[in-house]
């Protein structure tokens, strides 16, 4: 069998696509290092406390690959989608489009930890 894969400069592999559904070891490190804890706007759970979610499902066809996935704590995890919130990817980051009762306009939010570690801000070097 051949399965297509991304490789990053490291050797580290990025995206797997259909062929597993769990995110590998290096896509964790990845997503740790862009998310830095929960995706979620306000949550301040760290990355060892989140679990990896695919924005589109798994069993609607969605991919193991890191435009596909964001960090969730536990919580948000399994409660976002009952209070009637949506993410999305929107320029490479994971979104927060928030229901209409909380905002008419539905406009995404993006984690401020997430636009601060883009920016270069707290970041340790």
């Amino acid at each position: 069998d051949v399965y297509p894969t991304v490789i990053g400069s490291t050797g580290v592999v990025l995206q797997v696509g259909r062929t597993r559904r769990l995110a590998t070891p290096g896509q964790t490190v990845a997503l740790t290092a862009r998310d830095g804890g929960c995706s979620f706007p306000g949550c301040d759970r760290p990355p060892e406390w989140c679990e990896r979610h695919h924005i589109v499902e798994w069993a609607q066809g969605g991919r193991t690959d890191l435009d596909n996935l964001t960090l969730l704590c536990a919580y948000h995890h399994h409660n976002f989608a009952s209070r009637g919130w949506t993410c999305a990817m929107i320029d490479s980051l994971p979104a927060w489009i928030p229901p209409q009762w909380v905002d008419p306009e539905q406009r995404p939010l993006r984690h401020a930890r997430i636009t601060a570690r883009q920016q270069g801000i707290g970041l340790r070097c």
